[in-house]
């Protein structure tokens, strides 16, 4: 029950960040937006952006791809996706707000994505970009290969 009422939140928490960013922007939260954004919410993975389009589809099917493709734009702007390519250069996103860095390893075989994260990966980033005085800003690391179930 806990975990519901968590979830409740966290999404009306991502709901206004989205309101505030619309209103900044001089925008509206029109209802495509809204049930787009729902419907990443309910993802906890990473979604490929023809699979969002199709669940998008399954709550409204008046809303375009070309209206999925805006609104993930928006969403990414203001923090609360993140856009990579995983799999075969197609878009995929997954929630931003809330959620600590980490890396990804992809299998070419199934295509599914762990998550990782290693201190001594983000220190040696650290201090290449120091070597060189260069200034991170981000970075994203994906690592491509087969996984133990695939071998």
């Amino acid at each position: 029950m806990t975990t519901n009422h968590n979830n409740h939140d966290e999404a009306d928490n991502e709901l206004n960040i989205l309101k505030s960013f619309l209103t900044e922007k001089r925008l509206r939260l029109t209802q495509p937006r809204k049930a787009i954004l729902e419907v990443f919410l309910k993802n906890r993975g990473h979604m490929e952006i023809g699979e969002l389009y199709e669940a998008v589809q399954k709550v409204d099917k008046s809303i375009g791809m070309a209206t999925v493709y805006r609104t993930m734009n928006l969403l990414v702007q203001c923090g609360l996706a993140e856009e990579n390519s995983l799999f075969e250069n197609k878009k995929c996103f997954e929630r931003a707000h809330g959620r600590t860095h980490h890396d990804h390893l992809v299998c070419t075989r199934c295509k599914s994505v762990k998550e990782f994260h290693h201190p001594m990966i983000e220190r040696f980033q650290e201090e290449t970009a120091e070597k060189y005085q260069f200034s991170i800003v981000f970075h994203r690391m994906t690592l491509f290969g087969v996984c133990k179930d695939c071998k």
